[in-house]
Order: C-alpha cells, then structure tokens, then sequence
C-alpha cells in the first residue's frame, strides 16, 4: 500500500469532523454526510455523483448546497477542488499530514488514477526564493489507458 493510501486508511469520520469543527465550522447532518461519502469513495468525485450519493435528499439537500459545503471545505483545506480539462470540478480529501499526490488521466474514458510521486521541492523553494508566497503547485498527466487502446 502507498503511503497516500496507509495514511488514508487511518482517517476516520471522527477525525475529520474535529478537523470541521477546529476549522470553526459546525457538524451539520448535511456536513456530516459529504464527509462520509468522500471518505468512502477512493477517486476524486464530482458534486453532482456526491449529490447521487446523499441518503436523505428531503432534508434540504440540493446541488448548490453541496456546492457551498464543498467551497467552505476547500477554503479549510479540508478538500481540493481538481480540474481536468473536462470542465467537471472534482473533490477528493485533503490528507492532514500535507502529504498530496498528483493524478494522470485517461482522455477517452475520463478514469483518474492516483500518482504518489512528488519531486518537486527544490522547484517550490526556487519560486519562493523569487518573493512568491503559499506556493503550491499541480501536476496531472494525460494519456489513454491500457483499457481504452
């Protein structure tokens, strides 16, 4: 197992509920939910799947407030927003320890695999030194996949 994927196994509901709440964010049903479902799904999803997902639509559950859950997420970092060129916003969960991984994506079938590859520090430090601040960086790679050859 990947050291993204052992670190993942280790997270929990409870965990990132204390991560909502020291993030000054209450645990709501609807919160409560959306955590659930990211922690359950392995690959980055997009709102309408998590919006598939939800158990309990009556209870005021619509795409905009997901939208809104997930936008406060990300601005906690609790979430990435990921984007691949398909013009579909995906979320997957922000590991606390930092650690972040990068993905490559089929450009037929649209799969999204994890790359726990990361070499890019010297790169982010270079950037810094040039005056920059809260420099982060994405890397994704495109191809087709054994499945769609």
């Amino acid at each position: 197992m990947t050291k993204c994927g052992q670190e993942r196994k280790n997270i929990d509901i409870e965990s990132l509920s204390e991560r909502v709440r020291k993030a000054g964010m209450k645990i709501t049903q609807q919160r409560h939910q959306l955590l659930k479902i990211l922690l359950n799904h392995p690959d980055p999803i997009s709102a309408d799947e998590i919006f598939r997902k939800f158990d309990n639509k009556s209870e005021g559950m619509d795409l905009v407030t997901i939208y809104r859950i997930l936008k406060k997420f990300e601005e906690a970092g609790l979430v990435s927003r990921l984007e691949f060129g398909d013009g579909v916003a995906r979320f997957e969960l922000t590991l606390e320890s930092g650690h972040h991984h990068h993905h490559v994506i089929c450009r037929q079938c649209q799969r999204v695999e994890p790359l726990h590859i990361c070499d890019l520090e010297q790169h982010m430090k270079m950037v810094e030194a040039m005056g920059y601040k809260q420099v982060s960086h994405r890397l994704d790679f495109f191809g087709i996949c054994s499945r769609c050859q």
